[in-house]
C-alpha cells in the first residue's frame, strides 16, 4: 500500500506545482488563451478557480473541525489585484508560510 508524504512534504507539494502553474501562466502572452484540456476555460479562469479553492480550504483548514462547510471566502480588498500576486498570497495562505 502507498504511503501518505509527510505533511510538509504535501505543503512543499502544493507550493511546488503552485509557483509552477504561475511560472508557466507568467509567461503566456495572452491569459485570454484557452486551457486545451478544459476549452471553456481560459488560463485566467484556471487560476482564478485556483486562487478560490485554495482560499476555500486554507478557510477550512483555520476554522478546525465543524459539521458544515466553511462559507465561502469573502472579498477580501487587501489582497494584490494583480491575478498571479493573489494567486500565489492564497497559495501562501494554505500552507501558511
Amino acid at each position: 500500500m502507498p504511503r501518505t508524504p509527510a505533511f510538509e512534504d504535501l505543503l512543499a507539494l502544493v507550493e511546488d506545482r503552485s509557483a509552477a502553474l504561475l511560472d508557466c501562466v507568467a509567461r503566456s502572452p495572452d491569459l485570454d488563451i484557452r486551457v486545451p484540456s478544459c476549452p471553456d476555460w481560459s488560463l485566467r479562469d484556471l487560476v482564478e478557480h485556483l486562487t478560490e479553492v485554495q482560499r476555500f480550504w486554507a478557510m477550512a483548514v483555520a476554522a478546525g473541525p465543524s459539521e458544515t462547510s466553511p462559507a465561502p471566502a469573502p472579498v477580501d480588498d487587501t489582497l494584490p489585484t494583480d491575478l498571479l500576486e493573489r494567486s500565489a498570497a492564497a497559495t501562501r495562505e494554505l500552507t501558511y508560510r
